[in-house]
């Protein structure tokens, strides 16, 4: 069976992930028949250095090279051997490196609205032109003062979570973290012409932070990539869980 292992974006963590987890780990029907069938053997959701369980590290110092062997180590330590990585937007750069550099390669690669930036560019150049604007005012200042810096509710409820309910997004306001601005602001060289394994990019159709267009041009940095579509907003994982936990399930088979 297919095990998964999913890279989450900046600021997050793996809590994001919880309800897609849940969709493709619960029983359908209840109680379970046992002769149902499992389309996972592992769906595990790593959280990044400084993110999540981690996140009183210094999380605007993680750097990229930490993030990749993070997810490598825990490949290792958990087995899995007929995985599907998955990425989903500055985690989509990490697992891009990440593939590579497993001793077994990976079954498939799936970037979720994942970042691929042209050579030498960073993630944050990747974002419209006013959250651009928006971060770099932020970065600097913080970085002189040893301040985190978080995304702002106005941000998320515009960026990220539009089309989400009001209460949805109180419920997730609360759980974005402190930016990675190191990883987001430092120039990376993918290694696209050395991913060893078939890539699926999953457009999100209703994505404001990284528009459609912007994904699909980024998609289309990958020689033979597959491109398919979700309708929802950003941070689809929240918006929804259970389409997605199928769409992965679906790129597993």
């Amino acid at each position: 069976m297919t095990d998964f292992l999913i890279v989450h974006d900046a600021g997050q963590g793996a809590w994001f992930w919880n309800k897609v987890w849940g969709s493709v780990t619960a029983p359908a029907e209840h109680p379970p028949r046992l002769s149902n069938p499992q389309y996972a053997s592992q769906f595990y959701l790593a959280n990044l250095p400084g993110h999540g369980s981690d996140e009183e590290g210094d999380t605007a110092e993680v750097r990229m090279e930490e993030c990749i062997q993070s997810v490598i180590r825990a490949v290792e330590r958990r087995g899995m051997n007929d995985l599907v990585l998955v990425g989903h937007g500055v985690g989509g750069m990490i697992a891009a490196q990440v593939a590579p550099q497993l001793p077994k390669p990976p079954k498939r690669l799936a970037l979720v609205a994942g970042i691929v930036p042209e050579k030498n560019r960073s993630a944050l150049a990747q974002f419209p032109v006013p959250l651009r604007k928006h971060f770099s005012g932020k970065f600097n200042p913080a970085r002189l003062v040893g301040k985190d810096v978080r995304l702002s509710r106005s941000v998320i409820t515009r960026y990220l979570c539009n089309g989400m309910e009001p209460k949805e997004i109180n419920q997730a306001v609360g759980f974005f973290g402190p930016l990675p601005t190191t990883l987001l602001t430092t120039r990376v060289v993918l290694p696209l012409g050395e991913i060893p394994c078939p890539v699926t990019y999953v457009v999100l159709d209703q994505d404001r932070l990284l528009p459609p267009t912007v994904q699909i041009d980024m998609a289309r940095r990958i020689s033979n990539v597959e491109i398919t579509h979700l309708d929802s907003c950003h941070q689809a994982s929240l918006q929804k869980p259970v389409e997605m936990g199928r769409l992965l399930t679906n790129i597993g088979q």
